[in-house]
This record gives C-alpha cells, sequence and structure tokens, in this order.
C-alpha cells in the first residue's frame, strides 16, 4: 500500500470534484454539512435497512469503526457461511476500502448489489460499483453478477414491515466490467491530487452533480458578484430560456430594456411596473372577493412523501401524505378563528386528517388556497382512501377558491421579481409577518422536520421544538392568505396586523 487511504466514496467525490476530495482529506474544517445533504445520509440509511429485510438469513458486518474487525468478520463470514448473504461485507485493496451493500450468493459466484435511495440508475453509480467490483476481484472474490438495486416507485406498501417489490435490480455487468481497467487510474490520479496542493478549480456544475458540495462556500468565498441590472430577464415571467438566450446574446441583460412589442402583456405590466416602481392594484380582485359568502376559510397542507414508505397504501416518493393543515376561519365582521391538525404520533395520519378537516370547514362558505391543485389533489386522495368521507371531502373540493390566478391577474410589486408565490406577495402587502423568523421556513424544512420527529432516536425536547416550529409556519401560511384577501380588498390593516374596519367605521 502506498499513499493516502481511499475508499470508495472519497474516490467519487475526487471523480466529482478533485478539489473536494483535497479539502476533504487536508481541510476538513471547512467542511458544512446542510441540512439537505444530513438529510440524504439519513434517506440512504433507512433505504439500506429496508434492503436487508428482504435477505432475513444474512449476516451484516457490523465493525463500522475497527477496519481490522470488519475485514476479519468478512474473511469469516465468508469461509463459514458461503451460502448467506453478507451485508456491508469489507475488503481492501492496495489501500483501498470498500463496503459492499449486499453480497448474495449464487451459482455462478456471487452477486453484488448497491443499494439505491434514487428512482433510477444513475452514472455515478456506476462508477460507484466499478470501483468495488475491481477491489473484490483483487481479493479473488467470484462476482457472477453485479446489480443497481433502486426504488420502484410503483410499489404499494400493504403493511406489516413487508417491502418485497419496493426495490428493482437492474443487472450493469455491460456498464461496470469495461471500467475496471480504469480504477487503477482513478486510484493513481486521486493519491496524486492529495499529495499536491489545493487544486485551483473554480466552482461550476460539479458543486452541485451528482451530489451538493459540503465546501461550496469555502470555493465561493473569493468570487466577486458580477453586478446584474436591479432587473434581470427573469422577472420576465414565463419567458423561455431560448428567448432569454437570444436576447443575452444581443447584449441584453436588463429586463427594462426588452423592447416592449416583443413582450406578452402580462410581461409587459411586470417591465411597466419596474420601471415606474409603483405596485399596481386592479379593483377587480376587490369586486371578485366581495362577492363571496361568509364565513371564509383559509387552507393549507403541510405533506410528507417519504422514500421507504410507512403507512399502508402508500407509495416510495410517490404519495403526498398530509400530516398536518391550519385553517383560519374568517366571520363576516373579519373575526378569525385558528384550528390545526398536526399528528407526530408516527401513526397513519391521514384518517383523522380528513375526518377533523371535514369538521373545521364545515358545510358552506368559500375555501381559499394558494395554487389549488396541490391541496385539491390532497382531498380527492383522502377521498379515494376513504369511502365513507368521500361525499364531504369531494363537496370541500367543491368549495375550493383559488387565491393564486385572482392575484396573479390583479397585483404586481416591483420587489415580487416576476414571482407570485406566497413568499414573494407577502412581503409586499404583510411586512410584519415573516418567514424568515420561523425555525420551520418552508416546505422543505417542514419534511425535514417531520422525518426528524418520527425518527426514533431524536430527543424529546428537539421533537417539541420542532412541532412548535411545524405549528408556527402552517398558521402563517394562512395568516398570509387572509392577510393577502385583506390587502386585495382593500381592508385596512393596523399595526397588529388586525382588520381597523369597523373601527373606522365607528370613527365615522
Amino acid at each position: 500500500m502506498s499513499g493516502h487511504g481511499l475508499s470508495k466514496s472519497r474516490l467519487i467525490a475526487w471523480k466529482q470534484c478533485p478539489k473536494r476530495l483535497w479539502l476533504q482529506i487536508h481541510r476538513r474544517d471547512l467542511l458544512e454539512i446542510s441540512d439537505h445533504i444530513a438529510q440524504t445520509f439519513e434517506i440512504g440509511f433507512e433505504v439500506g435497512e429496508v434492503a436487508r429485510t428482504l435477505y432475513p438469513s444474512g449476516i451484516l458486518i457490523e465493525d463500522d469503526d475497527d477496519l481490522s474487525a470488519a475485514l476479519n468478520s468478512t474473511r469469516a463470514a465468508l469461509i463459514t457461511h458461503p451460502e448467506l448473504p453478507i451485508f456491508e461485507a469489507t475488503f481492501q485493496h492496495d489501500g483501498v476500502l470498500v463496503r459492499a451493500d449486499l453480497l448474495l450468493p449464487g451459482a455462478s459466484g456471487y452477486r453484488m448489489a448497491e443499494v439505491k435511495a434514487s428512482a433510477s440508475v444513475k452514472p455515478y453509480h456506476i462508477d460507484d460499483c466499478a470501483i468495488q467490483a475491481w477491489v473484490l476481484q483483487q481479493n479473488k472474490l467470484s462476482l457472477g453478477m453485479i446489480e443497481v438495486m433502486h426504488i420502484n416507485t410503483a410499489f404499494v406498501y400493504q403493511g406489516k414491515g413487508d417491502y418485497h417489490g419496493m426495490f428493482t435490480n437492474v443487472n450493469v455487468d455491460d456498464a461496470v466490467f469495461p471500467l475496471l481497467k480504469l480504477v487503477p487510474e482513478w486510484i493513481k490520479e486521486a493519491r496524486a491530487t492529495l499529495a499536491g496542493e489545493e487544486p485551483n478549480i473554480q466552482p461550476g456544475l460539479q458543486c452541485e452533480d451528482p451530489y451538493e458540495c459540503p465546501f461550496k462556500r469555502h470555493c465561493n468565498r473569493h468570487i466577486i458578484q458580477v453586478l446584474e441590472p436591479s432587473y434581470t430577464l427573469d422577472i420576465l415571467y414565463r419567458m423561455h430560456a431560448a428567448t432569454k438566450d437570444a436576447f443575452h446574446a444581443n447584449g441584453i441583460q436588463d429586463a427594462l430594456l426588452v423592447p416592449s412589442e416583443l413582450l406578452n402583456e402580462t410581461q409587459q405590466w411586470i417591465q411597466r411596473v419596474s420601471h415606474a416602481g409603483v405596485p399596481e392594484l386592479f379593483p377587480a380582485a376587490k369586486n371578485l372577493l366581495a362577492a363571496m359568502s361568509y364565513p371564509r376559510y383559509y387552507l393549507d397542507f403541510e405533506t410528507i412523501n417519504l422514500a421507504v414508505p410507512r403507512w399502508e397504501q402508500t407509495r416510495p416518493y410517490a404519495s403526498q401524505v398530509p400530516f398536518q393543515w391550519s385553517c383560519h376561519t374568517e366571520e363576516a365582521n373579519h373575526h378569525l378563528k385558528h384550528a390545526m391538525f398536526l399528528d407526530v404520533s408516527g401513526n397513519d395520519p391521514r384518517r383523522r386528517c380528513a375526518e377533523q378537516m371535514i369538521k373545521a370547514l364545515g358545510y358552506a362558505g368559500p375555501i381559499f388556497v394558494y395554487f389549488q391543485s396541490f391541496e385539491k389533489s390532497r382531498i380527492a386522495e383522502l377521498a379515494d382512501l376513504y369511502p365513507d368521507l368521500a361525499p364531504a371531502l369531494l363537496a370541500i373540493n367543491g368549495r375550493i377558491v383559488d387565491l393564486l390566478p385572482i392575484t396573479r391577474a390583479n397585483y404586481y410589486h416591483p420587489e415580487m421579481k416576476g414571482s407570485w408565490s406566497i413568499k414573494a406577495v407577502l412581503p409586499t402587502i404583510a411586512a410584519d409577518l415573516r418567514y424568515d423568523l420561523l425555525t420551520v421556513g418552508n416546505g422543505g424544512d417542514a419534511q425535514v422536520a417531520y422525518r426528524e420527529i418520527l425518527h426514533p432516536q431524536t430527543p424529546e425536547d428537539r421533537k417539541q421544538e420542532l412541532t412548535l416550529g411545524l405549528r408556527e409556519y402552517c398558521t402563517l401560511d394562512t395568516l398570509a392568505m387572509v392577510r393577502l384577501a385583506w390587502f386585495l380588498q382593500g381592508i385596512p390593516i393596523n399595526k397588529n396586523g388586525s382588520d381597523t374596519s369597523n373601527e373606522i367605521t365607528q370613527k365615522n
């Protein structure tokens, strides 16, 4: 053995970017693990554990922190139980360490299966398998087949811990075996990288592909930000990428400099408002909302789509399971009441979610949402799942009113920068309501928080902190819709964020 010790993961890091490997070895103090990276690791561990349940007689090599013990345990398992699957089988050659997810005995040699949490085979999976297969071959292990086991999103979980069918096994022999002769060169070049100075590689696409790099902040520290116009072409709503490229090629970077005759009506509106620096609100929004009855309901869901299904009749990644909703109810005098559902027990939340939502939403009055296809789809799924609740749930869907198209047709502020997302609109109409002050600040954060709450090793105080964060976030989502509806109707708001129309009426 010579040079730096390597592993499969380190070689994959080098293939992504030599600078990443160098920093990973020489400057670990610069490493920053984002929530997204940490969540990806957790999902990978969970998927790997499920894959092992499909082979209940398998032997797990558990010596994670003791390389010699892991190597010895692997050798012993191969000798004493050649008929049994081995999980995390550990091998080393010339200082390169690998741990195979699954080694499955077969008539023509072991079948090596790498378990991946993705829904398809990715190019870097092939490199991953090639490195492992090369090390196993150097250890004189007979390989009959090399596979990638990836998630089968069509799988429907039937419960009782039975995950047979959750994976698709793909034979990658034809892609992997030609690469085996290249692996020694990869190892040589990776060691040369580690023996030298920090590589001078500029940030680029490799910072995100195939993984988010944990050294991005370090690599971007000296980049001088090029001054951009206040309004780039990105603010021009739904402008095709090819059209933007054509403008860039002609030296037009500023959205305010695009000839208006080349823009559609919405893009012209954005350009006009941005140039004037004054927001525009059309009275049609007020007239439309004023015609709607009371009580009014403002509804928002939070959902989870798990890699490993937890509840019956759910699919990996494909099933959006609602675990929380918030509803503000507005009476005719603009008085607000709030109701919420949040289930952090780990039990299937769907039936209780549906039952309590039916109770909270009553049987009359518009139900406001923001981007109706999401909420209506979740409600329709609940109706399919619970036929006895279907009439009430489908009636709810019939009452839904989407605030997004109403807002998009009638209101624009220069600071929205071409976006009508609720988080782009809210600061322009209700600056006192702030997502950036919350522990859970967006839908992605909500999913991460919920997964952490469900994890059996999460401490109770952390679960309580995250539960509070979910409550605050979902409550703000529906309160934001209330304030938007009031703004569109011209209802005055006091400094505390409440309706002052009654106060004004009394004064007059």
